[in-house]
């Protein structure tokens, strides 16, 4: 800037080199900067350098999304950046805007090599902000996708599991060596509930099927029996309750295999099932 151009108001000063890049880093506060602020809306000259160091800035960072440093960090800064004031007449923030561009230095111009390492410094700290804030925006979108990965594996999973169990109902309905008992009222009630049961003993798969039930009161439950053939005690296989029109359903409830069935029964017992039936016998059938 020319020592003869005139100040635009009177008594005030043009923003020194240094001042003009502190002021486009947004470095200073308060008072000074306000005063600047101000300094550069009356000020052509000032202006235009202060466009020529903020355009270096931008080219330096093209690619980098900027976000403003911690307060500490600041902090730290201004008070280096206040050091070299006081230990050299000209920092090497003089070379942004008026002796050009930060990206091609006049070739006359022999830089100091504390200078030049001050402003690398500087410009590797914007550099490596931007790094920084590139990789957190990678790790969210790696980990936003682990997690949809993860929910459609569960889906897929669970969707394995239902076919499974749907093949695995299937066969033992179809099953050629299953017997097949029907269970009726003893002694015959009003409405004549019906119970029928496809056992394998082989594998110890169950299906049961029930209609016409009578309604239970609070507390109370139906538990399904299995009567071994060779003498052992009762196996509890299933508690259940009918739905509003008397129908119920036990599906493979994981009896032990190789068990042969003398008889099936039915029985009401407390909430949660007993370990031997409570007679009389509600269903019962061979």
């Amino acid at each position: 800037m020319s020592a003869s151009t005139p100040d635009p108001r009177p008594g005030t000063r043009h923003a020194g080199p240094e001042e003009t890049v502190l002021y486009a880093l947004q470095f200073l506060t308060g008072e000074q900067a306000a005063g600047l602020t101000h300094h550069f809306e009356h000020c052509a000259e000032c202006l235009r350098e202060l466009a020529l160091v903020e355009g270096d800035l931008a080219a330096c960072a093209f690619s980098v999304e900027l976000h403003s440093p911690p307060a500490l960090a600041r902090q730290r800064l201004r008070t280096q950046v206040a050091r070299e004031n006081r230990l050299s007449a000209q920092p090497a923030l003089a070379a942004f805007g008026r002796n050009g561009s930060i990206l091609a230095p006049p070739e006359d111009e022999q830089p100091n090599r504390g200078r030049a390492l001050t402003l690398l410094g500087w410009l590797g700290w914007i550099l490596a902000v931007g790094l920084a804030v590139a990789g957190a925006m990678f790790y969210q979108q790696d980990a936003a996708q682990s997690a949809q990965l993860g929910a459609q594996s569960s889906e897929l999973a669970r969707l394995n599991a239902d076919a499974a169990h749907a093949h695995q109902l299937l066969d033992a309905l179809a099953d050629p060596d299953a017997e097949r008992i029907t269970l009726t009222a003893k002694p015959p009630a009003k409405a004549q509930p019906l119970g029928r049961v496809t056992y394998n003993r082989v594998n110890g798969s169950l299906i049961f099927l029930a209609d016409d039930l009578d309604p239970l009161v609070a507390g109370k439950v139906y538990e399904l029996w299995l009567i071994p053939s060779d003498g052992r005690n009762p196996i509890p296989a299933a508690v259940f309750h009918p739905d509003n029109h008397g129908n119920a359903s036990v599906i493979l409830p994981g009896l032990p295999p190789g068990v042969p069935a003398r008889d099936f029964a039915v029985t009401v017992e407390d909430e949660g099932g007993a370990q031997t039936p409570t007679l009389p016998y509600v269903l019962a059938g061979s």
